[in-house]
Order: structure tokens, then C-alpha cells, then sequence
């Protein structure tokens, strides 16, 4: 097995010291610039890498964020994922990945192993289902923010979707449609993009002066299939179905085309996503944009401003627009 190249190695063929090299390789102007030309194709020839846990220990800093996430098979988090690795590489900084698959405990220990591998801070998509996460992060003072989600019993930087506007679009667009009884299938209420989106739709209901229908669901797959599976022919009573994100529209999609229920024509079908913006499908569902890129690169910079101590200020929120996308499901 081939010798792993160290600073010594390269100062040995160079015909300088130690500090030198690790000058150099710094691009300190203290080093000539033909030495330090010299250096690093020597570091290149023999394969060096540096030992970027020394250089943490030395600056405090790893140049190394984290990302929290719930669930890597869900496009919506996926397409996240990929625009702050992108982002954040194009400042010098590496990025890692855990999930936590909607589990508070899960949560938790994966916050306590990303403080024990020093990295700055944390792109923080919460589970909503308690604050021991949260309260972990502040008291060992890491900097985070929270995406996608937010909390109302403590304060802390956020960037989230227009959740409200965006539910309320979807829903005035149905009834814009013709619809009148419009279902929405909704998620657990612990989680703040739910309250928020049901405020939406439920302002929407109330300004035409039509009847609630709300129905608690899952994102877990295979849920939604089985609860619209067990309304048998009540589904039928909808015009409209109005789902909280994009994997439950599409399994409702599926579902009732099994069903034998045309698509529009006799129930219209939202959602909230707007995942073919990112990822190509088969299906052009009808859908409320977010723009996933803008929300990726704020909370990229709200973190690293808050890691590098630019910004001393109360916790900054920061919500990101909504928007419609016409499909062919409405």
C-alpha cells in the first residue's frame, strides 16, 4: 500500500522546511512565488491531501456545514439537498447529509453526532414533534437555522415557504375551476407547514362560503393510497382534492385513477411543491410552486453569517414566495 504523502515529504524533495511548505500551500506571499509553483506540483505529483481536522483544531473552524434532513426518497428534500451542497461547495465549504425520518429521538442523536464532528453549523428541517433538537443546538451554541419549518414556542433563524398564501392559491384556484367540495388531505398538525397551509384553505372555504373538508393524513407511502382505498365510493362526493405536498398528490393520483375517476373531469387534484420544476415526471400535476434554489441559497447564507459572526442581530425570517403552477390535473 502506497505511503500517505506528508508535509515532510514534500519539504524533503523541495529543499525547505516544513513551515514553508505549509506556507505555501496556504499561498502565503512569505514564499517565493517559484517556491511556492514548486511545492505545490510537488504536493500534486506525490498526492498529498491536507489534514483538514489539523486545520480545524488550529482555526476552530472545518469549513463544513450540516444538513439535517427527514427523508432522502422524497424529491422535494432531495432537490434541497442537491442545490446547498451546490451553493455552499461554491463558498469552500463541504457539506454532510443525515435524516432523521420524521423521529424526534432520530432527531436528536443525529444533532449530537453533527456537534461531535465539529462541524460550523446546521441547515436544520425539523420534525415539529418536539424541541429537544433545538434546545441541544442553543445550548452548545452551534450555529443553525431551521428550513422549511419553523417553531412558535422558541425563537430561532428560519426560512420557510409562504405556506398560508401558497394553500390559499391552490384553493381559490379549484374553486376558479368550479369546484365546490374540495378535500384536503392534510398532515399531522404538529408540523408548522400544516397549520399554515390549512389556514390557507380554510381562508379560501370561508371567503366563498363554502364547507370544510379536512382529513389528517401521512406523508408515509402507501398511506394515502389506503385511506382514499377505504372511503370507496365517498371519495366520489369531492369535486376537488387539495393534498399538503407532492408525494401525496401523486399517490392520490394513482389511487384514484385505479379507482376508475377521471382526472379532471370529475375530481380536480393540487398539490403543494411543485416538483416538476426540479425533477422530470410523467404526471403534470397541478401544483404551488417553491422555489427550492432560493430557499437553499438563503438559508446557506443566513448560516454561514452567523457562523462567521456578521451578523449579531435577533433571529432573522425569512419566507420565501409561493406560486402557481397549472397542470393538468385541474
Amino acid at each position: 500500500m502506497k505511503k500517505k504523502a506528508t508535509l515532510r515529504d514534500i519539504a524533503n524533495i523541495c529543499g525547505c522546511s516544513v513551515t514553508s511548505v505549509s506556507r505555501a500551500l496556504k499561498d502565503s506571499p512569505t514564499i517565493s512565488a517559484a517556491m511556492r509553483a514548486k511545492i505545490r506540483q510537488t504536493a500534486n505529483e506525490l498526492g498529498y491531501i491536507q489534514n483538514s481536522a489539523a486545520t480545524s483544531m488550529r482555526t476552530g473552524y472545518s469549513n463544513t456545514i450540516a444538513v439535517c434532513l427527514q427523508d432522502f426518497c422524497n424529491p422535494y428534500y432531495a432537490t434541497l439537498a442537491s442545490y446547498i451542497e451546490s451553493y455552499a461547495r461554491s463558498l469552500g465549504y463541504s457539506v454532510l447529509f443525515s435524516t432523521a425520518n420524521e423521529h424526534g429521538q432520530q432527531e436528536y442523536d443525529v444533532c449530537k453526532s453533527l456537534i461531535e464532528k465539529n462541524v460550523d453549523g446546521i441547515l436544520f428541517f425539523p420534525t415539529d414533534q418536539d424541541t429537544k433538537a433545538i434546545v441541544l443546538l442553543q445550548e452548545q451554541q452551534i450555529p443553525f437555522v431551521t428550513v422549511g419549518r419553523r417553531f412558535y414556542d422558541i425563537d430561532t433563524d428560519y426560512v420557510v415557504p409562504d405556506d398560508e398564501r401558497g394553500a390559499h392559491l391552490a384553493t381559490e384556484h379549484l374553486i376558479e375551476k368550479g369546484a365546490e367540495k374540495i378535500l384536503f388531505l392534510n398532515v399531522s398538525s404538529s408540523i408548522s407547514s400544516a397549520r399554515e397551509r390549512l389556514l390557507g384553505y380554510r381562508k379560501a372555504i370561508q371567503e366563498h362560503r363554502l364547507e370544510e373538508h379536512v382529513i389528517e393524513g401521512s406523508m408515509q407511502f402507501g398511506h394515502t393510497r389506503e385511506l382514499i382505498r377505504r372511503m370507496h365510493s365517498s371519495v366520489r362526493k369531492y369535486d376537488a382534492i387539495f393534498t399538503f405536498c407532492d408525494i401525496i398528490g401523486f399517490e392520490a393520483y394513482h389511487t384514484l385513477r385505479g379507482m376508475g375517476i377521471h382526472i379532471p373531469r370529475e375530481i380536480k387534484l393540487i398539490s403543494i411543491d411543485g416538483l416538476q420544476e426540479d425533477v422530470p415526471l410523467p404526471v403534470h400535476l397541478t401544483s404551488i410552486g417553491i422555489d427550492r434554489r432560493a430557499m437553499a441559497q438563503q438559508a446557506t447564507d443566513l448560516l454561514l453569517r452567523r457562523i462567521s459572526g456578521q451578523t449579531d442581530s435577533p433571529a432573522e425570517h425569512i419566507t420565501v414566495n409561493t406560486y402557481l403552477i397549472p397542470g393538468d390535473t385541474t
